[in-house]
């Protein structure tokens, strides 16, 4: 039998969980909220059959906060339809003072069975761990502060909140398209955009495209750009 290896990375601003078979989790986003110490996630196995739950976490790029978060049981059998509740433990030796952000993966490990080919399917979605005793807010995007200088268009973000948000931006008056390296800025990070042509000296505003933390679009924001 060969494994053919398949991510099917729920993505922002996305309708559903990628018309998904295997085991596929019960809302696109797992949150942690560190007064809990943890939280936890059902995984339903979609497929006619068993099989093996493998739950496991990645590290995000530009991410301070690492190896905090513990999946209790990382592999377990699933009966055909039948829905596992999958446990995370948070390891937090001082108090948290912004939120964090990390991926969690639910991979579907098939049964061997000679001769056929089979797959081994991956749902990827992101994990926001929250401080306790910060407020929620549900539009942290409008606090976000937007630079323009010479040919540079850089967001930093001066929150407590991890920001989600299309890569694709606009430019205003002049409608001139620029790129995020990302969809999603962490709290005290900046990055800079990249355009396919000259930014115009007249732009003074940017729209962006925001999404909740559970990765729905939102309206869309137009900030006021400083230079």
């Amino acid at each position: 039998m060969k494994l053919l290896n398949i991510s099917c990375a729920l993505s922002l601003l996305f309708s559903g969980v990628c018309f998904a078979t295997g085991m596929v989790p019960a809302t696109s986003l797992l949150l942690i909220n560190e007064e809990d110490g943890g939280a936890s996630m059902d995984v339903k196995n979609t497929d006619n059959e068993p099989g093996l739950l493998y739950t496991y976490l990645k590290e995000v790029d530009g991410e301070s906060l690492r190896g905090n978060l513990i999946v209790t049981q990382p592999v377990v059998r699933v009966e055909a339809g039948q829905t596992q509740r999958v446990r995370f433990v948070l390891n937090q030796k001082t108090p948290l003072t912004t939120e964090h952000l990390k991926r969690v993966v639910f991979t579907t490990i098939p049964r061997k069975e000679n001769n056929k080919l089979k797959m081994v399917i991956g749902q990827d979605l992101p994990v926001i761990i929250h401080p306790k005793g910060l407020p929620v807010v549900t539009d942290p995007w409008k606090n976000l502060s937007w630079s323009f200088k010479g040919n540079t268009l850089s967001v930093k973000n001066n929150t407590a909140y991890v920001v989600r948000m299309a890569s694709q931006l606009k430019m205003l008056p002049s409608g001139n398209k620029a790129s995020l390296p990302g969809t999603f800025i962490l709290p005290g990070q900046t990055l800079t955009a990249t355009a396919a042509q000259p930014f115009s000296a007249a732009d003074n505003k940017v729209e962006m495209y925001p999404a909740t933390r559970y990765g729905y679009a939102s309206e869309n924001y137009i900030a006021s750009l400083t230079q």
